[in-house]
Formats: C-alpha cells, structure tokens, sequence
C-alpha cells in the first residue's frame, strides 16, 4: 500500500527552491509529483525568479492522465511540463507555481501535488516536524551536455 502526502490545489500551489551551485543549468522540463482524482481543467506550473515568469507551461487533465495507461479515475505520477526550448537558470531563489482554469476543487474531484514522503530527493533549508512539513516533490531535467 502507498501512502501519499497531498497538497490539494485550491487556487495555486507554490514551492520555492534554491540553487546554490554556481554553474548555469539548461531545463528542459520541470516535473511534479501530481494527483488527479476524478478533475478535468487545465494546469500550468510556472517557473519564477524574483517575482517574474521566466518558463510557463500548460497541460490538460487527459494529457496527464495518457502518462499512465489506466482506465481509473485518478493517478499519481511524475508529470513532465517539458519546454519547446531549455530554460537557462543560475545560482539563485526560484518558485515554481502550479495553477489552473476549467478547474474546481471538491472532496470528490481534486488535483493534488504530493510531497516528498521516504524518498527525500530536494533538499530542504528546515527540518520538518513531520511528514507533513515536507517540501512538494519535483525533479528537473536538466541537459548537461550537448547532443552526442
């Protein structure tokens, strides 16, 4: 059986991160741990620095729902926002936003982005009470090198 932490959206989900090596990073996509149960809308997870949008992608409910070949009415998956171009980002203090439109939130029809839960992947400037204090889980595809 898995357990799943969830934060449900209501109006936007927020998660900030840091980078702190002093390299340059190409993004190609930025991938959240998502939860749909029973939703339809679209979603669209924004890249921030100091307040401005520097990446924006959107995704409909059936796009993140074809991730997972299932016939169910909801899914927990890591879901690739991937960019027609690589986003360049450098040492510093991101956000990333997650919104929708054509969306309500109910008991009965939700998107919800997991947290980090065993499987500590982003560090963490705190350390969380508990589980629920963990940080929203996402992991970004960065290109180290060039085409081979």
């Amino acid at each position: 059986m898995t357990t799943l932490q969830v934060q449900t959206l209501v109006s936007e989900l927020v998660q900030d991160f840091t980078i702190k090596l002093d390299e340059r990073y190409h993004i190609g996509a930025i991938i959240p741990y998502l939860y749909l149960h029973n939703t339809s809308g679209t979603f669209t997870l924004e890249l921030k620095k100091s307040g401005s949008a520097i990446a924006s992608k959107s995704l409909t409910d059936a796009e993140i729902k074809a991730l997972i070949p299932t016939t169910e009415s909801y899914v927990h998956v890591f879901c690739p926002f991937i960019f027609s171009n690589p986003v360049k980002i450098e040492k510093g203090e991101y956000s990333l936003r997650l919104s929708a439109s054509g969306y309500s939130n109910s008991a009965a029809s939700f998107l919800g982005w997991c947290q980090q839960f065993e499987d500590i992947q982003n560090e963490m400037d705190y350390i969380p009470l508990d589980d629920s204090e963990n940080s929203l889980a996402f992991r970004l595809k960065i290109y180290k090198e060039g085409v081979l």
